[in-house]
Order: C-alpha cells, then sequence, then structure tokens
C-alpha cells in the first residue's frame, strides 16, 4: 500500500465511488473500466484523439487551450458574454503552478449542451510542455465526479487527490489498447532508449511530453528501469538547518551543494528486484549524469558505467552492478534512465 492509499481524502473518494482494496488502484480501475464501456460502446477507437473526443462527448467538456495572454482574454470575454462571469477569476487563478481548471457553465444547466464543462489548459510558456496531461488529468476529474461541479477547483500540487488525479491521467492518457501494440512494435530491444521513447510519443500522440511518455513505457516493461532526476541539493540535514535556527552554524563553515538525485522512480520490475538508487544521493563525478550537468554545450548523453561508483555519507557504495545510463538535460536539472546491462 502506497502513501497516498493512506491519505483520509483518498480513502473517503474511493469509498464515495464504492471501490473496494488499495484506493488508489481502485479508483484508476474505476475509471479505466467507464472509459472501456464507452469504448466498447462506440465499438472501438483507432486513436488516442479518437479516444480522447469519444470521452469529452460523455462527459459534456470541451477545451480551450491558452497559448498567451491575449488567449486568455480573449475567451474570457467570449463567456462572459454568455453570461458566465467566472471567467473573468481566470485572470488571477492561472497562476504559475496552476495548469488547468475545470468549469461548470451555469447557463448550460438542465440543457445537456456539449460544453456543459469547460476545461481551460493553461499551456503559455513552459506549461505548454503538459498540454497533453493536463488534458488528460482534467478529464480524470470528470471521471470521478459524484456530483455537479460547483465553481472551479483550485489546483495544488500537493493535495493528494491531484496526485491520484495524475495518476489516473498517465494510465488512461496512455490507454492501454492504443499504447501497448505502439510500444510493443517501437521497443524490440533489452534495453528502453530516448530514440525509442520519442518514436513511441510521435506514433501515439507528438503533443505529448517526452517525460509522460517516458513514464508510461517506463511501467510496461517487464526488465528493471530507475528514473531519475538531478540537481544542485544540499544534504538533507544540511537543508533542514539552513531553514531553521541553526543556520548560525554554517557561519563559519557554510555547508557546499552537490549533484544529487532528489527524484527516483523506480518501475515494478526494478523494485521487485532491488535495482536501486537512493533518493538524495550525491552523483559521483564520473557519472553520466554529473558529466551531462557540468556540459553546458550538451544536451544529452549517455554510456556504461558501475553503480559501486555511487556512494552514501558514510561512504558505503550501491551493489557492484555495470549499467547503462541515457541523460537529457532540463533547464538546471538532468533526467535520466537507468538500466542494468547483467
Amino acid at each position: 500500500m502506497s502513501r497516498l492509499d493512506q491519505e483520509p481524502s483518498v480513502i473517503a473518494l474511493a469509498a464515495e465511488l464504492g471501490l473496494r482494496g488499495d484506493p488508489v488502484e481502485a479508483v484508476i480501475g474505476f475509471c479505466h473500466a467507464k472509459i472501456d464501456r464507452w469504448v466498447k460502446g462506440r465499438g472501438g477507437v483507432a486513436s488516442v484523439a479518437d479516444l480522447e473526443s469519444l470521452v469529452t462527448e460523455q462527459l459534456q467538456l470541451t477545451f480551450e487551450e491558452l497559448f498567451t495572454d491575449e488567449d486568455l482574454e480573449r475567451m474570457i470575454a467570449k463567456y462572459v458574454a454568455q453570461r458566465e462571469p467566472v471567467f473573468a477569476s481566470l485572470r488571477h487563478g492561472l497562476d504559475s503552478s496552476t495548469f488547468g481548471t475545470t468549469i461548470r457553465r451555469r447557463s448550460s444547466r438542465g440543457a445537456s449542451p456539449k460544453d456543459k464543462y469547460v476545461a481551460v489548459i493553461d499551456c503559455r510558456g513552459e506549461k505548454g510542455a503538459r498540454r497533453f496531461f493536463t488534458r488528460w488529468h482534467e478529464i480524470a476529474h470528470l471521471l470521478v465526479l459524484e456530483r455537479e461541479l460547483d465553481a472551479p477547483v483550485r489546483r495544488s500540487t500537493d493535495d493528494p487527490l491531484e496526485q491520484v488525479m495524475d495518476s489516473i491521467a498517465g494510465r488512461i492518457g496512455f490507454y492501454e489498447p492504443i499504447f501497448a501494440p505502439i510500444l510493443a512494435r517501437r521497443h524490440g530491444g533489452a534495453l528502453l532508449s530516448f530514440a525509442t521513447i520519442d518514436a513511441v510519443r510521435k506514433d501515439y500522440c507528438d503533443h505529448a511530453s517526452f517525460q509522460a511518455t517516458l513514464f508510461a513505457c517506463q511501467r510496461r516493461l517487464s526488465t528493471p528501469l530507475v528514473y531519475v532526476e538531478a540537481e544542485m541539493k544540499y544534504k538533507a540535514e544540511e537543508e533542514r538547518r539552513l531553514r531553521s535556527s541553526q543556520k548560525r552554524l554554517f557561519e563559519d563553515d557554510p555547508p557546499v551543494a552537490k549533484l544529487r538525485v532528489p527524484l527516483v522512480v523506480p518501475n515494478e520490475a526494478a523494485t521487485d528486484q532491488n535495482f536501486r538508487v537512493m533518493p538524495n544521493m550525491r552523483v559521483p563525478e564520473t557519472s553520466v549524469i554529473h558529466q551531462l550537468h557540468e556540459d553546458a554545450s550538451r544536451e544529452e548523453a549517455s554510456g556504461e558505467e558501475n553503480l559501486r561508483s555511487w556512494e552514501f555519507s558514510d561512504g558505503k557504495t550501491l551493489p557492484d552492478c555495470r549499467v547503462w545510463i541515457e541523460a537529457k538535460r532540463a533547464g538546471n536539472r538532468v533526467f535520466a534512465i537507468i538500466q542494468p546491462l547483467n
């Protein structure tokens, strides 16, 4: 049972839907089963675009995508003119951490129009990379909605329910009957590569993000793979002290940030085989990941190394294991996939 399975709001959602078992998987299964019924009733779907069209039709949902501030103003003017003043609140509601929100149209009450619900997707700036995922995140909210939506929901990435919606989006957005055959056709080797992930992304949905497609591929692999993100960080104890009144203890000997992996995501095969990298470990200078971080002239790097070069603070190391690493730069961070060779 995961941490999310123990969150009261997640348990309450599963109970409201009449589900049993581990709450997160039960809710995801509920959504998947609902979509399966719609697809069966339609006689199948040929692409993820067809799937989205079917799902939005069933949910009475339409999308409004915003790529510029001018798009936002035009959208607000459009709906305010249709006696929907709540849309004006989006001038302030779409802050830097809010990628989308869904609004029930008041003027549509009882009419059952196609756009009873409007999902506003903020694609401005860097948010555009999450366009595909945000659309399916908003769909996820409506799939589990048991009552009428009364007001725009302010999303918070720290909210357990929002994390569950992300899990739903990651599963149904990469719908198994469509995605699995594409992955099988493109991935014929033992190791998953960035080139394969990008080929799968283009075949499935070219505006899906590389990272979301990577996770979809990783989840379906029968071989171990660990995803990591690396950035300059302090040790956990150093960060705690820097945030506390003990900060003065560092005045004469301040800590030095080092390249660490605050985010580590193993797939099921990696967990089963105890193939791991520990969160917040320091990345050794000999690693492909560290070299890419230091070399601003490159966007990607790959190579073989041994995990025994990854050390803990007490001098112990990860087990002796030859691995293949592919890494990609993302701003000040580097993300990478690590797979065993032996």
